[in-house]
């Protein structure tokens, strides 16, 4: 699996994404940006897109904002990888933290990032108004 920069032309294969709970960020609106950092996904280099990660860098951390995996590639480690790949180039980079917040809900995002090292630092109760869910702030400090 290739992770690299994601670039304007890749968001068209990640467009399904958007209607996705905590993925209503438009890749090709952040790409404009000097804080945002993102990265794609792919199985080989000439091959569409399977998931992507976007965060913004502040200083000397990373806000991840969105990290999605197409559903077709989903169970496959995409996920893990990209993960991987932002926390080594944050750290690498001097970053001393990546930040996200994750639904309370979303189990499967919470086994990923505790896996990788994360922990909950606060508690948003009710943050999500359709559900009213609450949002879990994560952090993941440089080794």
């Amino acid at each position: 699996m290739l992770i690299r920069e994601l670039r304007s032309g890749d968001c068209d294969a990640l467009e399904a994404l958007r209607g996705e709970p905590g993925l209503s960020i438009d890749p090709r609106v952040e790409l404009a940006g000097h804080l945002t950092r993102a990265w794609v996904a792919c199985a080989a280099p000439d091959e569409a897109s399977l998931g992507y990660a976007l965060g913004w860098w502040v200083i000397d951390e990373l806000s991840l904002l969105a990290l999605g995996v197409l559903a077709a590639a989903r169970r496959q480690g995409v996920g893990r990888r990209l993960l991987e790949h932002l926390l080594a180039v944050t750290f690498a980079a001097g970053g001393r933290r990546v930040l996200l917040e994750v639904a309370r809900s979303n189990t499967a995002a919470l086994r990923l990032y505790e896996s990788a090292g994360f922990r909950v630092f606060n508690v948003r109760r009710g943050y999500y108004r359709t559900t009213g869910d609450d949002a879990l702030e994560m952090e993941r400090l440089a080794p």
